[in-house]
C-alpha cells in the first residue's frame, strides 16, 4: 500500500523576503518625510521669529529687506529716517517711519531689535574703532550726550556756512537731511581724506546729488 503524498509546503521563505522589503520600503518613506519636513523649507527661507533678529541701528537696506512685510521701499525708508533723524532708541520708534502702518509694524516687530548705545570705545565694532583711531577728539563728540538724538535746530536761508573739514557732530547734524549716522560718515570720511570742495562729499555714503544739492548753501571748504 502506498503512503499519502506529502502536503505541499508554503514558501516561507519567499513570503519573509516580500514582508522585509515592505518594511524597508515604509522606513524608506518616514525617512523622506521627516528629512523634507525638518530641511526643505529652510532652504531659501526668511527669518523667522526663532533666527536672529537685526539691529535697527546696523542693519543695512538689504537686511531689511530679508524680513517677511518688508519691500525695497519701507526698506528705504527706514535707512533714510535713521539717516535724517539720528540712530533708533527703540523698535517702537518705528512708528514714526513713513509708510508704517499698525499692521506692518506689528508683522515685523519680532524680527528687529536696538541694542544700546556702545559706553567706551572697547564697545565698538572692530571696522567703526578702527576708523575712528586717527581722531580721538571726534571719537568723544560722537559718543556726547545721548539728548542729541532729538536734534538740533537746522540751517536756515542766511546762516553762514560751516566748514565741512573742521565741522563738530552737532553742526553737520543741523544741516538739512542729515542725522546722527550721516554726520559720522562725513567725520570718517574726512579723517580718511580732507575733502577739497563741497562737491567731494558726494563720496560720503548716504548723500546723493539730491541731499547735497540741499547741504550746498550751508557749507564750504577753507
Amino acid at each position: 500500500m502506498e503512503s499519502p503524498a506529502p502536503a505541499p509546503v508554503a514558501n516561507a521563505s519567499g513570503s519573509s523576503r516580500s514582508a522585509q522589503i515592505a518594511l524597508a520600503l515604509c522606513i524608506a518613506a518616514l525617512v523622506g518625510l521627516l528629512a523634507y519636513r525638518g530641511y526643505g523649507n529652510r532652504l531659501g527661507a526668511r527669518p523667522t521669529e526663532t533666527a536672529a533678529r537685526f539691529d535697527l541701528n546696523r542693519a543695512e537696506r538689504s537686511d531689511l529687506e530679508q524680513i517677511p512685510g518688508v519691500g525695497p521701499k519701507l526698506a528705504q525708508a527706514i535707512v533714510d529716517h535713521r539717516d535724517e533723524k539720528g540712530r533708533f532708541l527703540s523698535v517702537e520708534q518705528l512708528r514714526d517711519v513713513k509708510g508704517m502702518g499698525p499692521a506692518t509694524y506689528d508683522k515685523i516687530r519680532p524680527f528687529l531689535r536696538v541694542e544700546p548705545m556702545p559706553k567706551s570705545a572697547s564697545d565698538l565694532d572692530p571696522p567703526i574703532l578702527e576708523r575712528r583711531k586717527p581722531a580721538e577728539t571726534e571719537k568723544k563728540v560722537a559718543m556726547s550726550s545721548p539728548s542729541r538724538t532729538a536734534g538740533p535746530h537746522k540751517f536756515q536761508p542766511g546762516d553762514p556756512p560751516i566748514n565741512i573739514n573742521t565741522a563738530t557732530l552737532d553742526q553737520l547734524i543741523r544741516l538739512p537731511d542729515v542725522g546722527q549716522v550721516t554726520a559720522q560718515a562725513i567725520i570718517a570720511a574726512r579723517t580718511e581724506k580732507p575733502f577739497q570742495s563741497v562737491n567731494d562729499l558726494d563720496r560720503v555714503k548716504g548723500i546723493g546729488a539730491k541731499k547735497l544739492d540741499k547741504m550746498r548753501p550751508f557749507v564750504k571748504v577753507d
